[in-house]
């Protein structure tokens, strides 16, 4: 992300879904074949009223990455602002050192579209850029869930959460490294990747909703301090790594079915 200025967070709203059901995507990072699979195997049908939502990264490292941004182009679909998305912009601002950050980072798919000033990738820019870093689904009702990229972490020393009050309030007393903490922190996703192994009993944080989070690969999905993180590592090969150990469980996409607390999970 870009130092130069701080970014406010932006937060957006969605009612609770009257029809039919709500799915959420781990980063997807350019696997959108196996998306598909997923969804066919859960069953997903927008013409009942399903909709999906993406914790970010759509981009990067996989097949698929144009195919991952036209999702953009549904009306069943949603997503927040990943750190990844965040890289693409920022390279397609055209500073040498955020083209090269980006192709570091598996953006080298994007280069030539950059420099052609390709009309597929600059229209997925300017809805790349108004994505929300924060979604809020069903504020007000006992169906509600957030989604964050990273983690809805307020203090990184003592490890503080927002909570939905704070959300409802658009994070108006945020300090301007909210938006770095929301799309590139992994201090929760490292405690969480150890928590997996050992497959604890969700953990929640009192005010704070369910919140599913991508960013940082887990070994297992996992609900730790109300987050769910759901990222298990498309796009990767190999295992999940945790503190720097291979876990054994092997990279995968991961789809979880919204179901209060308790969601279903579906992975490839």
């Amino acid at each position: 992300m870009s130092e130069s200025s701080p970014v406010r967070p932006r937060i957006a709203f969605l009612p609770r879904n009257e029809k039919g059901r709500d799915f959420v995507v781990g980063d997807l990072h350019g696997c959108r074949r196996d998306l598909e699979v997923l969804l066919v195997a859960a069953g997903f049908d927008p013409r009942r009223g399903d909709r999906l939502f993406a914790t970010g990264d759509l981009v990067d490292r996989g097949p698929d990455a144009m195919g991952c941004l036209n999702l953009l182009r549904q009306p069943w679909f949603y997503s927040v602002l990943g750190n990844h998305e965040q890289m693409l912009l920022d390279a397609m601002g055209g500073d040498d050192a955020a083209i090269a950050l980006s192709v570091a980072n598996g953006g080298e798919w994007a280069l030539g579209r950059i420099l052609k000033r390709d009309p597929a990738l600059q229209a997925a820019a300017q809805v790349l850029a108004r994505l929300p870093h924060v979604l809020v689904v069903g504020p007000g009702t006992p169906e509600r869930f957030n989604l964050v990229h990273a983690a809805l972490l307020q203090a990184p020393a003592g490890k503080q959460l927002y909570r939905d009050a704070d959300l409802d309030a658009r994070l108006a007393n945020a300090d301007d490294k909210v938006v770095e903490r929301l799309i590139w922190n992994r201090t929760l996703a490292d405690e969480a990747a150890e928590a997996a192994l050992r497959h604890p009993v969700p953990s929640w944080t009192e005010g704070l909703s369910i919140t599913y989070c991508g960013h940082n690969p887990v070994p297992y999905p996992i609900i730790f301090n109300s987050h769910c993180h759901i990222d298990t590592g498309a796009g990767y090969e190999g295992n999940v790594d945790v503190n720097r150990q291979d876990s054994g469980a092997p990279m995968r996409l991961t789809l979880a079915e919204h179901h209060g607390g308790d969601p279903i999970f579906y992975t490839r």
